[in-house]
């Protein structure tokens, strides 16, 4: 659950306000340069890349195109992964551009930025700093800002992002057990109870090949994975939100 704290527009120091605002520009310029870093692509190496196609209520809406790369090894590693999502969604258009960045060998989130755009205006920021993440959140109807607990192992799964669940499966390894998430999207926090359903023969992009069927379950809802033996996400079904993403070719 959040912390209950008040929203720092309310706050009576400024100096409080001034000082989240730097954090937030600091991951916010880091964040930015993401995207355009050659420097990382040449000295890491790619975790995992490519493209799904989403559907909803089964009707193909868009595609999400996404890398996930690192950087240096173990406690010094720094992980970078982006997307490009476009999506139409009854609604109108929908563009979302999450970038996230997590270090250490168990890959903790270190900051995160999603900006949506087309028929809905929004962007997100979360920073990690004294055991707690903090969010903000700018939109047409304003700004808000919340905190929420940092328990040790959170992996950050945003709303309608298929390429974050790697974090998941990388997290989990070939077992189960319980893994604490934030969903910036939506506000909420909780746990997901992962089991491993089995191995089973699944078609990507018209060729057949083992995968690994993992099952999430939390907030009375469930997910079911499945992933090949680099922890590569294949294909995430969501039947709550009627959401499937399916990799349109092997990694």
């Amino acid at each position: 659950m959040p912390l209950k704290s008040p929203c720092l527009c309310r706050c009576p120091g400024r100096q409080r306000r001034s000082t989240w605002s730097i954090v937030l520009l600091a991951a916010l310029a880091l964040l930015l340069q993401i995207p355009t870093a050659p420097a990382l692509e040449a000295q890491g190496i790619t975790l995992d890349e490519g493209t799904f196609t989403l559907y909803l209520d089964g009707r193909e809406v868009g595609t999400e195109t996404f890398a996930i790369r690192r950087s240096g090894e173990g406690p010094q590693a720094q992980i970078i992964a982006t997307a490009e999502i476009q999506m139409e969604v009854p609604e109108g258009r929908l563009d979302l551009r999450p970038a996230l960045q997590a270090a250490g060998a168990d890959m903790e989130v270190s900051a995160y930025q999603i900006r949506i755009s087309g028929h809905m205006q929004e962007e997100i920021y979360v920073t990690l700093g004294d055991r707690r993440f903090r969010t903000s959140v700018r939109s047409e109807r304003g700004e808000q800002e919340r905190e929420y607990r940092a328990t040790p192992g959170t992996v950050l799964l945003d709303t309608g992002v298929a390429h974050q669940y790697f974090f998941i499966s990388a997290r989990m390894g070939t077992s189960g057990g319980s893994v604490p998430i934030l969903i910036p999207r939506e506000g909420v926090q909780y746990d997901l109870q992962v089991s491993v359903v089995g191995t089973e023969r699944i078609q990507i992009g018209g060729t057949s090949l083992d995968a690994r069927h993992l099952r999430l379950e939390g907030r009375g809802e469930t997910r079911d994975l499945w992933v090949d033996g680099e922890y590569r996400i294949l294909r995430l079904e969501h039947p709550a939100e009627g959401y499937v993403a399916e990799r349109q070719s092997l990694p």
